[in-house]
């Protein structure tokens, strides 16, 4: 009995190495398989970007592939490639007579109707008016004739509304010896809206009050430039009061409500504001609570005689 030998006759060694290295060679020919030709160009007649969208040969891609992997003759392989032409049969039949001009026309009115669906559309015309607010009467205790002369008025006493400070503001507006009004609570230096080109009055707690009677100087202003009322108590009493002031003035710049308590009545008020006067490049409302509707119709309000620079919603 003879034993098994671990290693074959040289001879033997050879035979099976050329074996081996036929198959090794098979297989990378394999990998090496030439793809389809890319599809010749349309004929010279067609139109330019009326060129159809044209797919591969049948012989696919995928043929090469999937036997690559599974191996010639391989059952799984003929199914699977089968299957893939079957999808391509699909995708051809669905696009058959789309060009390109069309499928570009197609993608832009789908953008188109996002575009117009995220902007609200608004109505068509000019800026509304600026509502006239009912004028009061002065309050018990203060005297027109005194109005008209000194250098201080004190409302420290006075509970003021803001329909008695449509009337008052005229009158105080009149004196031209007038510096300083006294409220409760602080003061308001009239005197400088007569003097100053820039005014910084941020967090001053003014009021609606306070507000009307700033209007009332600045319509009569040439001097002041920058009026900065950010963070105070102005509603839409006040912003109207110097809405409507804007539309009488041609030298203010710069105008600052920053949060402040606007809504949307303010907003429609700016934007006639913004349209009569010429001299204003800067608007600033942020953070207020005007909503989306009216910010737009300030912007497009904003924009018949601006860029689109210095008004901020």
């Amino acid at each position: 009995t003879h034993g098994v030998d671990a290693h074959p006759p040289a001879g033997q060694v050879s035979r099976l190495t050329a074996r081996r290295g036929h198959r090794l060679r098979g297989r990378r020919s394999m990998s090496k398989r030439k793809l389809p030709a890319a599809p010749e160009a349309p004929e010279a007649g067609r139109a330019a970007g009326k060129q159809r969208l044209q797919l591969p040969e049948e012989e696919d891609v995928n043929d090469v592939l999937l036997h690559e992997m599974l191996g010639d003759g391989s059952e799984a392989a003929d199914a699977e490639v089968d299957r893939l032409s079957g999808g391509v049969d699909s995708i051809e039949g669905g696009i058959e007579g789309l060009d390109a001009e069309d499928l570009l026309a197609n993608l832009e009115g789908q953008q188109s109707e996002r575009a117009s669906a995220e902007i609200p559309e608004l109505p068509p015309g000019d800026a509304p008016s600026i509502p006239e607010l009912p004028v009061g009467d002065l309050p018990p205790g203060i005297d027109a004739t005194a109005l008209a002369s000194g250098g201080e008025l004190d409302l420290s006493a006075v509970s003021l509304s803001t329909a008695q400070a449509r009337r008052l503001a005229p009158m105080v507006c009149e004196n031209a010896a007038l510096s300083v009004i006294k409220f409760s609570q602080h003061e308001l230096p009239v005197g400088e809206l007569r003097e100053e080109d820039e005014l910084e009055w941020d967090s001053e707690e003014y009021t609606d009050v306070e507000a009307i009677l700033i209007a009332e100087f600045l319509k009569h202003s040439t001097k002041l430039t920058r009026l900065d009322l950010a963070r105070n108590q102005i509603s839409d009493e006040g912003a109207i009061a110097l809405a409507t002031a804007l539309c009488a003035n041609s030298s203010i710049e710069y105008l600052n409500l920053e949060s402040n308590n606007l809504s949307g009545t303010a907003g429609s008020a700016f934007c006639k504001a913004v349209e009569d006067n010429s001299s204003l490049q800067y608007l600033n409302i942020m953070y207020n609570a005007l909503p989306t509707t009216a910010q737009q119709m300030l912007r497009d309000s904003w924009s018949k005689s601006r860029s689109n620079i210095g008004l901020h919603l």
